[in-house]
């Protein structure tokens, strides 16, 4: 494969990684309705395990950055992603509170990976002027993601059952490295995987410590925004079906339609706040 085609392979693997993520995601909060019943969970327990969830995520994002400032990033990325699909393989295998609540730690700390080891690559793979393309060629996963979701993950778990529908997106990210290790094979790309020298020529000062990043305005302004937007997103994401069942009496299979509009919604307006942001600046 042509190194020029090559880079944009990557590209477009790192948005299909992104895109399971999202669907790893979202399974959870789509059959919530299903998987309380079935499990004998209540609203606060199964606010528990969305919890955990976080807390290994946002704990594992200091050690994994860490990580893949060192590692070679075609192991340890594609690594990553098989550990998060086994983490969601067993949550289809889940029987009680306690191994949900077990494999869904498993899959904050797995997940972590995903978005610092992906703009690694990207600036690893591409030059300095295409780099932004390739970050939003692989964020757009997460649209992908959550507008496909609903409609493929309650889908499956209709006519299969819930288990099942874990156990699929697991195998789909089992497929994924299989064809990661093949696409980043030979001798073309090996300077990408390994930390590279930094560019003298950059007018952004590299932080090399976290008194470093603490002790900046730039990390203030982006914690602040982060922090009140996203309990926001994520609280809408992990509770609305749960609201439909409870409030509106509506299965997961009656959701799909409306969730599929609801995030679709969401998609437009990350495009629109997009063209708002290039049209302010």
């Amino acid at each position: 494969m042509p190194p020029n085609v090559r880079k944009w392979a990557v590209c477009g693997f790192l948005l299909l990684a992104t895109t399971l993520l999202y669907l790893d995601r979202q399974a959870l909060a789509l059959l919530a309705p299903i998987i309380k019943r079935e499990l004998g969970l209540n609203n606060a327990g199964f606010g528990a395990i969305l919890a955990v969830f976080y807390y290994a995520y946002t704990i594992a994002q200091f050690l994994i950055g860490m990580l893949l400032d060192r590692a070679n990033l075609r192991w340890a990325y594609g690594t990553g992603v098989l550990l998060w699909s086994g983490a969601v393989f067993l949550t289809g295998t889940s029987t009680a509170f306690v191994n949900l609540l077990v494999f869904r730690t498993l899959l904050g700390f797995a997940e972590s990976v995903n978005w610092p080891g992906a703009m690694r690559i990207v600036a690893r793979t591409l030059p300095p002027e295409e780099r932004s393309l390739g970050n939003g060629i692989f964020t757009s996963g997460t649209s992908i993601g959550a507008l496909i979701a609903p409609l493929l993950i309650v889908g499956i778990a209709t006519r299969f059952g819930w288990r099942a529908a874990f156990q699929a997106v697991a195998v789909a990210g089992a497929l994924w490295y299989l064809g990661w290790l093949l696409l980043t094979r030979g001798p073309s790309l090996k300077h990408t995987w390994r930390a590279a020298p930094a560019d003298p020529a950059t007018r952004v000062p590299i932080l090399r410590s976290y008194g470093e990043i603490v002790r900046t305005a730039r990390f203030w302004s982006v914690f602040a925004v982060t922090i009140l937007v996203n309990p926001c997103l994520y609280f809408n994401l992990n509770w609305i079906p749960t609201y439909f069942d409870q409030h509106r009496g509506l299965e997961p299979a009656e959701q799909r339609w409306i969730l599929t509009l609801i995030y679709l919604g969401l998609d437009l307006g990350y495009l629109f706040c997009g063209a708002a942001v290039l049209w302010l600046t």
